[in-house]
């Protein structure tokens, strides 16, 4: 039997609800166009009989990237969290908890409702300030979430049954003594170790070569000398805050906002909330002044206006022009554009707005998270490119002599190994003591690339590592075993942590097996449909 009710808070059910809770809810895509008939792209996988519709999955997605962007504080972009491979993993996790509901079922494991009322009530966002269920805060929270009180047990049945199911499969794993002790042994041990550093830009430069040798490089390497598309766009931003001063409210309206929302001021006075209370009114009387004036631009430029004649009659208004900008941000692909937004969030939304459009077209006013509006137009597209030989040779001999010293240094780093393995150590004396490393702790001062060199080798054997530096020639020089008083402190959690860790992976192996008994098939051109404007 698990222990469902201690581990609840930890599970996946608990932590999607209380990101949910904590994150205002957003639309992700339109909803009309999802459901056409026959569309080829409207289920995203099929486990056994059951599919997974592209609204729920693009539902997931989007609860994904809301949390890890509140997670960040904004500094990481919907674009990172995308690229990083989100989508996959909440695809992965979607299909895992159907294998688990299905098998749950076929074996007639279930969760008793009281179990269900324990698990809701146990759940810190539901409680009040004196740690006790509040039913109407309970009803608050779903009605806010757009989410019925039936359809939120449901998942928690399905979590708490999925445990069940989880903790059964586990319940007997173990790990030999034999297999701890040299595990703990490899990582709580100390490695001593020296390197040199071969850095390329130390290496001499080569005499020019014949222009047909610059050619010949220039042909094999074209990738490296094409410009990407570049496009000129023009950016109206307008700051709400700068549109209207002085805002009066009304003793109503503090009255009326107030009686709203007492339960979130914990039953404070008015008095003591009024300044919160006017300046929460003031700010939505802007953004519906906002709101109301990029719809009246958004028709006046319909009707012939341009984006230069309305920015000066725009109080906070501000005219940006991009020219030859490319998808990253880059002038002429090559330095970033000081007159993108400082806001990350926000240059990454225009330049994606700025290259999903034709040539001589705009996009509606739209509004971040931050409250700003902008429009976004394209005034000229400049299709990838790759310069003539003869107008870039200049580069094209800088980049010839950088990569003639990158394959001298590693020349010259492969042929130190080499001599030291062969027993050769004349330039040992060249080399510096690295620090004492353990995988059992961080080591800010070493490269990860080095450590994993040193970690690879047997006592006095010497390899090679490649980083941003160069190439660094690495020697073992001796390994320290782990002291009884290291193994006293440490071994009883290391082991915990690792049986962890190995129930994980033979749970996962459990889930891997179930695919056998339920087939998947997933729609790979439906993901890829889904993000391919983003």
């Amino acid at each position: 039997m698990i222990q469902a009710f201690q581990r609840f808070s930890q599970s996946r059910v608990a932590k999607v609800f209380l990101a949910i809770v904590a994150l205002s809810f957003m639309a992700f895509f339109g909803g009309g166009s999802w459901f056409r008939p026959h569309d080829p792209n409207a289920v995203v996988a099929e486990i056994g009989d059951l599919t997974i519709g592209r609204y729920d999955f693009a539902e997931r997605v989007q609860q994904q990237i809301q949390r890890l962007t509140a997670e960040s504080e904004g500094k990481i972009s919907r674009e990172q969290i995308l690229n990083a491979g989100i989508p996959q993993m909440v695809l992965g996790q979607m299909i895992q908890e159907i294998l688990l509901n299905l098998e749950s079922k076929n074996l007639g494991i279930t969760v008793s409702d009281e179990a269900i009322r324990e698990q809701i009530q146990s759940i810190k966002a539901f409680q009040n300030k004196n740690g006790v269920f509040d039913r109407t805060l309970f009803t608050q929270i779903l009605r806010s979430m757009n989410m019925s009180e039936d359809a939120f047990i449901e998942e928690v049945r399905g979590e708490l049954t999925r445990e069940q199911l989880a903790d059964a499969v586990v319940v007997g794993v173990h790990l030999p003594e034999m297999m701890v002790d040299r595990l703990f042994e490899a990582q709580y041990q100390s490695r001593q170790a020296s390197m040199l550093l071969i850095s390329p830009s130390t290496m001499p430069v080569p005499s020019t070569p014949r222009d047909a040798v610059l050619e010949a490089f220039y042909n094999d390497n074209q990738k490296e000398f094409k410009i990407p598309e570049l496009r000129t766009l023009t950016v109206f931003l307008i700051d709400p805050t700068r549109l209207v001063t002085n805002i009066q409210v009304t003793e109503d309206d503090i009255q009326s906002l107030y009686e709203a929302k007492k339960n979130s001021f914990d039953n404070k006075s008015l008095n003591e909330v009024r300044p919160a209370i006017i300046a929460e009114l003031q700010k939505d009387k802007t953004n519906e002044a906002a709101f109301k004036l990029t719809q009246e631009l958004d028709d006046k430029i319909a009707g012939g206006a341009t984006l230069e004649e309305l920015a000066p009659t725009v109080p906070g208004g501000n005219l940006l022009k991009l020219e030859n900008i490319s998808r990253s941000g880059l002038e002429k692909g090559d330095t970033p554009s000081p007159h993108l937004p400082k806001e990350q969030e926000l240059a990454q939304e225009i330049l994606q707005a700025g290259f999903a459009l034709d040539e001589a077209s705009d996009t509606p006013f739209t509004q971040t998270k931050s409250g700003n509006y902008y429009m976004v137009r394209v005034d000229k597209v400049l299709p990838p490119s790759l310069p003539a030989f003869t107008e870039i040779k200049d580069r094209v001999l800088k980049l010839w002599i950088r990569y003639e010293q990158y394959k001298e240094a590693q020349r010259k780093a492969e042929g130190y190994v080499q001599t030291f393995n062969e027993g050769d150590r004349k330039a040992v004396s060249m080399m510096t003591p690295l620090p004492q490393l353990s995988l059992s702790k961080a080591s800010p001062k070493v490269a990860d690339e080095v450590k994993n060199v040193v970690f690879s080798l047997r006592p006095q054997g010497t390899g090679l590592a490649q980083t941003k530096e160069g190439f660094v020639v690495v020697t073992l020089n001796h390994i320290t075993s782990p002291t009884v008083q290291v193994k006293e402190e440490n071994l009883a959690g290391f082991e915990e942590k690792l049986l962890e860790q190995y129930k994980n992976d033979f749970f996962l192996g459990y889930v891997n097996a179930l695919r056998i008994r339920y087939p998947v098939k997933v729609n790979s051109a439906a993901i890829k449909a889904l993000f391919s404007n983003e």
